[in-house]
């Protein structure tokens, strides 16, 4: 029997591979070239709001002046307040093309983050479809599923309807709270027997809730990033069954407390979408588990069992700019827990305080630094 040469499939495998981190460095210079841009704009931005303010100042001492000036009859030269004038206009003009050409630079971040993930899942297709092994195989995978597909209207009224609830939550003043903060995260909640109700706020300065949501995006819509914010004491499986479009994609979860052979099961979809009021959203939300199913060895599907233990899904992040303060973004994470026999409320809410500070140290930057 002849042996087989691995050397070419090894050889490819390792081209591809310092193919793919060439593109991975390309992208993130991008980013980072992108990123100073943006922090230099943002820098003279301010500097011409200093210097706007200093005229304004300026302005009103002419106009008082001028008033006084009059009042004695004297006849004063215009020529000084005219000046001011005209630097004044030009500052307005210079100040709001800045603030286009900032919003614009946001927008084109965003893109990038998206062709970053488009390449990323390219070159994972290409790898498949030519026979050959993932260079980093995912820790997160289960089973081989299927689901019922999901269209994009779905995932709009899906959408629309978590949105409504959301509002109605985040617009009521009956909740808890213990008036402090940890970590910078303040917290509101309204408790039932059976669930918690949460939000959870903090700011953050020198952003926009475009960029935010962006990379926020690049960490909860593939299985290895959402599974990494969880805590170490919950085992979790995560897969993603369809990606119906850029900003909707459905996943399966299986999770397991350490030292507890339950499981919990949740389906749902991670949507993210721009609100009218300028905002961005990343909803999480469970849909109908019946669209589950499960792939047996002869190439048959079955549902899943009556006997697991399902856990519903509704969370979200929310990224909104901070009133007064164009620089800085206000963001939002809630939703509602629901216990089950294998983990209770008091214990989601821990998770859910350690997700938070994970979520943040992935997507803006550790929290403690040495």
């Amino acid at each position: 029997m002849a042996e087989l040469n691995y050397a070419p499939m090894r050889q490819a495998v390792q081209l591809e591979e310092a193919r793919r981190a060439r593109q991975r460095e390309h992208v993130k210079n991008n980013y980072h070239r992108k990123q100073n841009m943006i922090k230099a704009l943002r820098q003279e931005m301010q500097g011409l709001e200093h210097e706007y303010s200093r005229t304004l100042q300026c302005k009103q001492q002419q106009l008082q002046w001028r008033e006084v000036a009059e009042a004695l009859g004297c006849d004063e030269s215009r020529k000084h307040s005219d000046d001011l004038v005209e630097q004044y206009m030009q500052l307005s003009i210079k100040k709001e093309r800045l603030r286009q050409e900032n919003q614009e630079l946001a927008l084109m971040a965003a893109k990038h983050t998206q062709l970053f993930l488009k390449a990323e899942k390219f070159c994972e297709n290409v790898l498949a479809s030519d026979g050959l092994p993932l260079l980093e195989p995912p820790a997160t995978s289960l089973n081989s599923m299927s689901i019922q597909p999901m269209t994009i209207a779905e995932c709009h009224q899906v959408a629309i309807e978590a949105y409504q609830e959301i509002r109605a939550f985040l617009e009521s003043n009956n909740y808890l709270t213990t008036g402090h903060e940890l970590f910078g995260w303040s917290e509101q909640r309204r408790e039932a027997p059976d669930h918690v109700k949460f939000t959870l706020k903090k700011h953050f300065m020198g952003t926009t809730p475009a960029e935010m949501s962006a990379r926020a995006w690049r960490v909860v819509s593939s299985p290895q990033g959402l599974a990494g914010l969880y805590s170490s004491s919950m085992r979790v499986s995560l897969e993603t069954l369809q990606t119906v479009d850029d900003n909707n994609v459905t996943m399966y979860r299986v999770l397991r407390r350490a030292g507890t052979k339950k499981m919990v099961r949740s389906l749902f979809l991670v949507s993210r979408f721009h609100l009218d009021s300028g905002g961005y959203m990343v909803l999480f939300r469970s849909v109908n588990r019946n669209r589950l199913r499960n792939q047996c060895y002869d190439d048959t599907f079955e549902t899943e069992g009556e006997e697991d233990e399902w856990l519903d899904m509704f969370t979200w992040t929310l990224f909104e700019d901070e009133p007064n303060n164009e620089n800085a973004v206000t963001f939002s994470y809630g939703g509602i827990v629901y216990g089950t026999e294998a983990v209770g409320t008091h214990v989601w809410m821990l998770e859910i305080l350690m997700l938070a500070v994970q979520w943040e140290t992935k997507v803006v930057g550790p929290t403690f630094k040495l």
